[in-house]
């Protein structure tokens, strides 16, 4: 690794193979001025963590995880899954207060993460609604492979590895084995696809708030969370209708505290889909938790491009104080792209090797860089190499502008 670049190094405790099950997320040191909403490497690494895949992260300095919101996210994190943080050689203990980090901030982050757990938990056991990680089946498998090799761009041999750090086994001819290239690759090119198959998104898209993702933008749908009543199912729907018809929309779902796959964690989850809901309409502010739950639904759908009615008016999320304002905003947009990590193999185009062919043969051509100018350049980009080992050197260059290295 460069010194312009800052290293994420994941593992896993009682590791078959501690060097050999390490894996190494890297980003370009610039990062480290930006938020966790826009780090990709930084959300892949915690990623690993949600899926259960590793139970460690090291990083060089504090600098590293940038600043006071992001660390005590990264902190936060990593206790709730009981993992551990070390820096610098040290490790960190989970209540010990971080550098530069003032209480005020720790306790806004602490608890504003505390309710997206709640609110939107990661699903496990629901069908066409499973996350990555620690599946059994044999199409969970396929989807971390899938989001391994293809998203973290990881060769099958060095998936392979990972799953079998991981605790995977495969069911052969001899029982249960470990994972090699070849079986992740038949993995990969048999598996019987169906509602759990791989699902791709491009990684700039999840960073960019609003309902890019969705597919119908023309259909006017309204997600009406309302109290739980005795009424019969026909009447509430007719009700349902007629307060989205009452505000110019064509078509509405209906959510209720208490309603089963229609509580308010699956509306909230809804709107993360390409499902075409333009408006959240909620009857009473009484039906949340409490305010910070109202106001963090609120935010969580905003950040959707969802607007929000409560009680037939129009509402706009606002908080007192902008240390608070941004604390929230952040938090939220780095859970979204957790969100989208954690059922999706995101495709980061900017740190494919394609990509890097692109940057290096535009340098060679319209500026004339040298070979060890581009490499350099692509060093502090923080663009991997295809093997994902190794520096960018005069002669890899060479390789990637005469096209000899395979996308």
């Amino acid at each position: 690794m460069s010194a312009s670049e800052i290293g994420y190094r994941v593992v896993r405790h009682g590791d078959k193979a501690p060097k050999d099950g390490t894996l190494w997320r890297t980003e370009a040191e610039s990062r480290s001025r930006v938020a966790a909403g826009d780090r990709p490497a930084l959300q892949e690494v915690l990623f690993c963590l949600r899926a259960d895949l590793v139970d460690s992260i090291c990083v060089s300095r504090w600098d590293d995880l940038g600043d006071p919101i992001t660390r005590e996210m990264v902190r936060d994190e990593i206790r709730d899954h009981r993992a551990t943080l070390t820096v610098a050689g040290d490790v960190i203990e989970p209540d010990h207060p971080l550098r530069n980090t003032e209480r005020g901030v720790r306790n806004q982050v602490q608890d504003t993460c505390a309710a997206l757990r709640a609110l939107l938990p990661r699903q496990r056991g629901k069908q066409g609604q499973l996350d990555i990680g620690r599946g059994l089946s044999k199409n969970e498998v396929v989807r971390l492979a899938h989001k391994l090799h293809v998203g973290f761009q990881l060769t099958l041999a060095q998936t392979a590895d990972l799953l079998n750090q991981a605790g995977y086994m495969w069911d052969g001819v001899q029982g249960e084995q470990d994972f090699n290239k070849q079986v992740v690759h038949r993995l990969l090119q048999d598996a019987c696809w169906d509602d759990d198959a791989p699902r791709t998104v491009d990684g700039e898209r999840i960073r960019t708030s609003g309902r890019s993702h969705q597919v119908l933008q023309e259909f006017e749908v309204m997600a009406v969370y309302g109290p739980d009543d005795e009424r019969d199912h026909l009447t509430r729907s007719r009700d349902v209708q007629n307060i989205a018809t009452a505000h110019d929309h064509l078509f509405a779902f209906s959510f209720t505290p208490s309603t089963p796959d229609f509580g308010l964690t699956d509306l909230l989850h809804l709107v993360t889909t390409p499902a075409p809901v333009r408006t959240l309409y909620v009857a009473d502010s009484s039906l949340f938790p409490s305010e910070l739950d109202r106001l963090v639904a609120y935010r969580w759908v905003e950040h959707f491009g969802v607007q929000v009615l409560e009680a037939g008016k129009s509402v706009k999320s606002t908080v007192e104080g902008s240390g608070q304002e941004r604390v929230l905003r952040e938090v939220i947009k780095t859970f979204a792209a957790l969100r989208m990590h954690d059922s999706h193999t995101v495709i980061e185009t900017t740190r494919s090797i394609d990509h890097a062919r692109a940057v290096a043969k535009r340098l060679r051509s319209q500026a004339g860089y040298s070979y060890e100018e581009i490499a350099r350049h692509l060093r502090l980009e923080a663009i991997p190499t295809r093997k994902r080992s190794g520096d960018w050197g005069r002669s890899a260059v060479m390789d990637l502008v005469s096209g000899d290295v395979a996308s």
